[in-house]
């Protein structure tokens, strides 16, 4: 998609306003530059930021910096959503167990600035038309499918490994047990993290959803503003190799924060 020569008019329109407009549409996905402007527009133009902050509140053009001035045309956003939602849903019908593309291939793929591509993915996330899950983009609606086998599998490892109770998930216990390929095995895990029946923290601490849950209603029921290490392994029943680990996860979804040797409750 990307253009070394774009096609600028022999004639540009009259009016600062529409010149610029007119090259940006030029340019395309590779984004209008000040060095761009040399012989369109003085160089020491006092009106310039004024004059692009107009169009962008106009809807016309998107600003990706002032100095140096950088800017895309909506027209090119636009064009490349149409293109995007095409092919990700080519992406879609051939990867239905895949959460969608990484940002590293859609570079790849569609090979434009990265500062534009993500002003291109923002905007389509922002729009409703895409969801972003870990640095992969998906359409809004999609949802992923398994075969019958493997949605039984879903279950057992739910079943026999989280139900109910914290727990580090051993990568070669489960592809004994269930003899799973290793690709297999953190593709199921993933998709469980997706339909929130498991929650991953560091270091593969996986806890089974509705415990945690459980255990977020207990923390926020004390009705008081600290909780020290022993208190939790108190509460929750657990070894301190498991405990620390979960009041880690607690303090990265806002539950609660580290305070010295005890946690504040948020």
């Amino acid at each position: 998609m990307r253009s070394a020569h774009p096609k600028i008019p022999k004639r540009l329109p009259a009016g600062d306003g529409p010149k610029i407009l007119a090259l940006a549409k030029a340019y395309g996905l590779q984004g209008l530059k000040e060095k761009d402007l040399v012989g369109v527009l003085p160089p020491d133009y006092q009106g310039m930021a004024d004059l692009v902050r107009a169009l962008e509140e106009e809807g016309r053009i998107r600003i990706l910096s002032f100095s140096p001035l950088y800017l895309i045309a909506r027209e090119a956003i636009d064009y490349f959503g149409e293109k995007f939602v095409i092919y990700i849903a080519k992406f879609h019908s051939s990867h239905i167990k895949e959460r969608g593309v990484a940002l590293d291939k859609i570079q790849s793929r569609f090979d434009i600035p990265r500062q534009i591509l993500h002003l291109c993915l923002k905007t389509l996330v922002h729009e409703g038309k895409l969801k972003e899950d870990g640095g992969f983009y998906a359409l809004a609606g999609f949802k992923r499918e398994l075969p019958a086998r493997e949605e039984i599998i879903l279950q057992q490892i739910e079943a026999e490994c989280f139900a109910g109770n914290v727990r580090s998930v051993s990568p070669a216990e489960v592809c004994d047990k269930l003899k799973l390929s290793p690709q297999t095995r953190d593709q199921l895990l993933d998709i469980l993290v997706e339909r929130k029946r498991i929650v991953m923290g560091k270091d593969g601490f996986y806890l089974h959803y509705p415990w945690f849950q459980e255990v977020i209603a207990k923390v926020q029921a004390l009705g008081r503003r600290e909780l020290s290490v022993a208190e939790f392994k108190m509460m929750t029943g657990l070894s301190r190799k498991y405990a620390i680990p979960l009041l880690e996860l607690l303090d990265e979804v806002g539950v609660t924060r580290r305070r010295g040797a005890a946690r504040e409750i948020l």
